[in-house]
């Protein structure tokens, strides 16, 4: 059965502030299909960040009270995929979590989070070529 691997991005709540990223994954290729919503949010303490799945959520509906605003369509993927990307967005988080140990707090985020993932599956050949580039012109401001 064919997957498709979507990155999505909310709404900000002004122009300077960063959009929220998450990756989808749905059966279908439009944008009233059903998705398994994988990202990253703060822990209760604001200063970790923790990867989460999210089931059964229309592509294109609102995350919480935030609207949708757009989407990527990154290509096909197969069954090996679906079965590793709880351990890719895990593994992402960790290294974002690791980035901002060193660095500060929140200087890494939810779209440094995406593009590691994507430039894993990209480099395995899990996703076409040129997904990564794609998916680094997305847009991180409101």
């Amino acid at each position: 059965m064919v997957a498709y691997l979507w990155l999505v991005w909310y709404e900000s709540p002004t122009k300077a502030a960063l959009r929220h990223w998450a990756l989808a994954i749905t059966y279908e290729a439009h944008d009233h299909a059903y998705a398994t919503f994988h990202e990253i949010a703060s822990d209760s303490s604001g200063t970790r960040y923790q990867a989460r799945v999210v089931r059964r959520v229309h592509l294109t509906s609102r995350h919480g009270t935030i609207a949708y605003a757009g989407k990527l369509l990154l290509g096909e993927v197969t069954d090996q995929v679906l079965a590793s990307l709880e351990m890719y967005s895990e593994t992402a988080a960790e290294l974002v979590n690791a980035h901002n140990r060193k660095r500060g707090v929140h200087e890494s985020t939810c779209h440094d989070w995406a593009i590691i993932i994507v430039r894993s599956l990209e480099d395995a050949l899990l996703l076409p070529a040129g997904s990564l580039s794609r998916a680094e012109k997305s847009p991180r401001f409101g």
